[in-house]
C-alpha cells in the first residue's frame, strides 16, 4: 500500500514541477499571464483555499485573483473557467450542491493518505530530517491550507537516527536507470568505521548486474548478481557509492525474480528456513506473542477449559518462524518463556544462558 501511495505522490510532484513552470504567482508580472492560463489560477486558488468545509463565493474568487495574480475577472469569466476545469474531469462542487459557492473535491490524495505517507517518512531512518521536512511540506501542499494546518499540528520529524546525506536518492535514480537500460554498474560498498564514518569494504569495488530495487525491513536494497557469479545477492543502497553505469549488458537470470518472495526469504528471514517451536508461558503473555508472530503463533488447546484460565496460569504456544528470530525472542524474554521443543533448540538456549551466567556471575 505504501509503495502505491509513494508512486502516486511522485507523479504529483512531477505534475507540480511542470505546472509551476507555467503558473506565475507574482502580481508584479501579472501582465505576463495569458488569458487562457487564468483557469489554472482559479484551480490553484480552489486547491489552496477550499475543501469540503471551506467554500469560496465567486466574489471571493475574484478577490483572490486580484490580490494573488493581479488579474481582474468578471463573474461570467469565472463561471466559464470553472466549467472548463470541470470538463477536464476536475471535481468542483458548486452552488447547486452547497448553496454557498465553490470548493475543490478532486485531490490526488485523501487526508488519511497524506497522514500515512507523512508517518512513513517520519519513521524512515533512510531520510534526513531536512529532506523529510521538505517532502512532508510538499505532501501537505496537496491539501488546502486548512487541512494542512491540521497535519502540521500532528506531523513530527524525528532526527535521532537519520542518515547524514542524500546519497540514497542519487543511488536509487542511478540504479533504476541502469535497470531500465539493462546495463551493469560498478559500485563501491561501504561500511561504518569505528569513528562512525563510512569506509570502503575490503571486497570493494565490484561490478554487478542490477535487477530490482526493493524496500524491506526499513531499508532500500538492490537485488543483483556480481560479475562472474551465479548467486543472487542484495546490497543496502544507502551503503553504495560511486555508482557508474557501464556499457555492458546485465547477466540474464533464468526464471526471473520475485521481489516479494526474495525479500521474505533472504532479507526478513536471513535465508533461513522456518521451523516449528513450542514454548510455555503465562496466559497474560499471549497478546505479546500474537502481536509479534501473528498467525504463525497458535495456542495449543488441551481442552475447552483453556478459555477459563486466569492470566497467571500456564499455556503452551506453537510458533512457526526462523531460528534467528526465535533465538533473539527467547533470549530477550528468558524469564517469561520456557522452550518445550525442539530439544536441540532448548539445549542451545540452556548453553547460552549458562555461558552468560558464568560470564556475569562467576
Amino acid at each position: 500500500m505504501f509503495l502505491l501511495l509513494y508512486l502516486k505522490w511522485y507523479r504529483v510532484c512531477l505534475r507540480k514541477e511542470i505546472g509551476a513552470s507555467i503558473m506565475i504567482k507574482n502580481a508584479e508580472v501579472s501582465d505576463m499571464i495569458p488569458q487562457k492560463a487564468t483557469a489554472l489560477c482559479i484551480y490553484d486558488i480552489l486547491k489552496t483555499y477550499t475543501d469540503e468545509n471551506h467554500i469560496l463565493s465567486v466574489e471571493k474568487i475574484r478577490e483572490k485573483l486580484k490580490i494573488i495574480y493581479g488579474v481582474e475577472m468578471e463573474r461570467r469569466a469565472v463561471y466559464r473557467n470553472i466549467d472548463a476545469l470541470r470538463s477536464m474531469g476536475i471535481e468542483i462542487q458548486g452552488y447547486q450542491e452547497n448553496r454557498e459557492g465553490y470548493c475543490l473535491l478532486d485531490r490526488e490524495f485523501e487526508l488519511s493518505e497524506i497522514r500515512l505517507l507523512c508517518d512513513a517518512i517520519v519513521a524512515s531512518d533512510m531520510i534526513t530530517e531536512d529532506t523529510g521536512k521538505a517532502i512532508i511540506r510538499k505532501l501537505i501542499n496537496t491539501q488546502s491550507i486548512f487541512q494542512g494546518r491540521l497535519l502540521q499540528k500532528t506531523v513530527f520529524v524525528k532526527s535521532e537516527k537519520k542518515i547524514m546525506n542524500k546519497q540514497i536518492f542519487y543511488n536509487i535514480d542511478s540504479l533504476n536507470i541502469a535497470i531500465n537500460q539493462g546495463c551493469k554498474v560498478s559500485v563501491k560498498i561501504m561500511k561504518y568505521g569505528v569513528d562512525q564514518e563510512f569506509e570502503e569494504r575490503e571486497d570493494s569495488p565490484i561490478v554487478i548486474s542490477p535487477y530490482v530495487t526493493l524496500w524491506a525491513d526499513g531499508n532500500y536494497y538492490i537485488v543483483a548478481r556480481r560479475e562472474a557469479s551465479e548467486q543472487l545477492e542484495h546490497f543496502r543502497i544507502d551503503l553504495l557509492r560511486d555508482i557508474v553505469i557501464l556499457e555492458r549488458g546485465v547477466d540474464m537470470v533464468f526464471g526471473g525474480i520475485n521481489p516479494g518472495q526474495y525479500a521474505e526469504k533472504y532479507i526478513l528471514q536471513n535465508g533461513e528456513n522456518q521451523e516449528i517451536y513450542e514454548v510455555e508461558c503465562k496466559k497474560d503473555r499471549w497478546q505479546e506473542i500474537a502481536e509479534k508472530f501473528g498467525k504463525n503463533a497458535v495456542l495449543i488447546k488441551k481442552d475447552h477449559m483453556i478459555f477459563f484460565l486466569n492470566d497467571s496460569e500456564k499455556i503452551t504456544v506453537r510458533i512457526k518462524t526462523v531460528p534467528s528470530v526465535m533465538r533473539e525472542w527467547i533470549l530477550s524474554h528468558v524469564e517469561e518463556y520456557e522452550v518445550v521443543s525442539p530439544k536441540k533448540f532448548k539445549d542451545e538456549i540452556q548453553r547460552t544462558v549458562m555461558e552468560a551466567y558464568r560470564k556475569y556471575c562467576s
